[in-house]
């Protein structure tokens, strides 16, 4: 499969809104209903109980609307008629919608889509893999499995990479960690496509752009040459020529030569359109494409009667595939109408930092109104919600959640202060205030994934608008940041900047 969409001019459109949503609702019903006729559980704690009363082990898959790589594993493998009859035999197969369930995702330490994990009729983890495989290679594992019931994940070579945690939280542990992350970028940055998108030590590849990474070189001087290359290549490489915004990753690797994974991701395209106001000051080409990124963000993905941004558009792999000018005759995916509240807060903290590049006091507005929503209408009986689903809320009091809304809450509020948003606010970090709590005075606390633990950190030195987060809630969260062999970059940054204002290192850009 071989799509490749270069640059041009672009435009955002003007969106059918009606006509969208209705197309979402109907795919999002008729999705459920395609895997319960498979045979498929789409709720998760019912199929681990009918694996547990049957003694089958079982298959967890992660997919999600937006995936156009999920679409063709599911066409191509999982609906094969070998698989499907080995699954049905000997295992209980169940599919988690991934924005819905990103508490499993994290569980099970997936790292992309699809995502594939092998169960036994207990629950422990007999096997994972991110990625695709073929229908024999599939059939084969499954038959491994039925057999043994334990197909061990292969190691990697002991010392291959060092691994680097926090030493110590003074300038001179600071200035040993941030080497070790500029090493970590040096081994991911990929010459040939003068991007961040090579291979870690294990072996995987970094796929998804890094806009928080290149923004945080831009504002440390650092990498010149590089990040404005990055940006015009990037923006070439990921945006829709036809409809506007940009894709979620562009695959030169891949098996069948080249992959662009047509998926439109909310805060992949707020992130990206942040980064590139800020480089297109040398570059208006560059500018016109972050411009036509916040056209996509506002004419497709927000929601303009209940406020919010929309997750993504549905995947559809053939449409993208058609020339230019046969997409113009024909009607772009719906919009899945999901919104989640991590990424919400993400879209909101990346606009307010590309309206300062941009000039456009309207994205400023945007901004404002994006946290609103989320603390409006995804805070209930003292619960922050992760998903709204056509009006409808599930997963409440996620910490991922808590703390990017608590980040953006609190750029927002420096912009334009609110009585009414501050309450809100303040009753989402009394939340996150008591689990700190908790988690700090743990005896055997879990380490926490490097991202959540720079938002705690950049959080807590927000104590004049959140007095009830712990006082030694940073030092606590700085001290587990790690960089392992397969970190994303982008997950590092929150903390590094949290950790630069504690020793004034620098003076970070409010924002990111």
């Amino acid at each position: 499969m071989r799509m490749v969409f270069g640059g041009g001019a672009l435009r955002s459109i003007a969106v059918l809104g009606l006509l969208w949503v209705l197309g979402s609702i109907c795919v999002q019903a008729d999705t459920r209903t395609a895997w319960q006729r498979g045979q498929w559980f789409t709720d998760y704690e019912q199929g681990l109980r009918q694996a547990h009363r049957d003694g089958r082990p079982a298959l967890l898959y992660f997919d999600a609307p937006w995936c156009s790589w999920c679409q063709l594993y599911k066409r191509d493998t999982l609906e094969h008629a070998a698989v499907r009859a080995a699954l049905r035999k000997d295992f209980v197969a169940i599919v988690v919608d991934f924005d819905a369930r990103p508490d499993l995702m994290q569980r099970y330490g997936g790292k992309g889509l699809p995502f594939t994990v092998i169960l036994s009729p207990g629950g422990e983890v007999l096997n994972r893999f991110v990625g695709m495989l073929t229908p024999e290679d599939m059939r084969q594992m499954l038959a491994q499995v039925r057999d043994r019931q334990n197909v061990p994940e292969p190691e990697p070579s002991p010392g291959f990479y060092q691994s680097h945690g926090v030493r110590s939280l003074d300038r001179q542990g600071y200035e040993r960690f941030r080497a070790a992350f500029l090493q970590h970028l040096e081994w991911l940055y990929d010459s040939e496509s003068e991007t961040l998108a090579g291979h870690f030590p294990t072996g995987a590849a970094l796929k998804r752009p890094s806009p928080r990474t290149w923004i945080y070189l831009m504002d440390h001087g650092l990498w010149p040459q590089r990040t404005r290359r990055a940006a015009s290549v990037e923006w070439r490489r990921l945006s829709d020529p036809v409809a506007g915004g940009f894709f979620n990753f562009f695959d030169a690797s891949s098996g069948d030569g080249e992959h662009l994974e047509t998926s439109k991701l909310l805060e992949v395209n707020a992130w990206l359109s942040a980064w590139l106001a800020q480089a297109g000051r040398h570059d208006r080409q560059v500018a016109d494409a972050a411009r036509a990124g916040w056209g996509y963000l506002h004419d497709v993905l927000w929601d303009a009667k209940w406020g919010g941004f929309y997750q993504a558009q549905a995947a559809d792999a053939d449409y993208y595939a058609l020339a230019p000018e046969l997409r113009r005759r024909r009607p772009p995916p719906p919009v899945a109408t999901v919104k989640r509240a991590d990424t919400n807060a993400q879209a909101a903290w990346a606009l307010l930092r590309m309206a300062r590049y941009s000039g456009d006091a309207q994205v400023n507005d945007y901004a404002v109104r994006t946290v609103d929503f989320v603390l409006r209408e995804m805070v209930r009986d003292g619960a922050l919600f992760h998903l709204w689903r056509d009006g409808e809320l599930s997963l409440p009091d996620l910490p991922q959640n808590w703390f990017w809304v608590l980040a953006a809450g609190a750029e927002v509020e420096r912009l334009r202060p609110d009585p009414r948003r501050r309450r809100r606010l303040n009753a989402v970090a009394e939340t996150a205030g008591r689990w700190l709590t908790a988690q700090m005075r743990a005896a055997r606390a879990e380490r926490l994934p490097a991202e959540l633990a720079g938002l705690i950190a950049w959080v807590a030195g927000s104590r004049d608008l959140y007095p009830v987060i712990p006082s030694k809630a940073r030092d606590w969260a700085l001290r587990q940041l790690r960089i392992a062999a397969d970190t994303p970059p982008d997950d590092l940054v929150t903390g590094l900047r949290a950790w630069e204002a504690t020793l004034a290192v620098t003076r970070p850009t409010r924002g990111q």
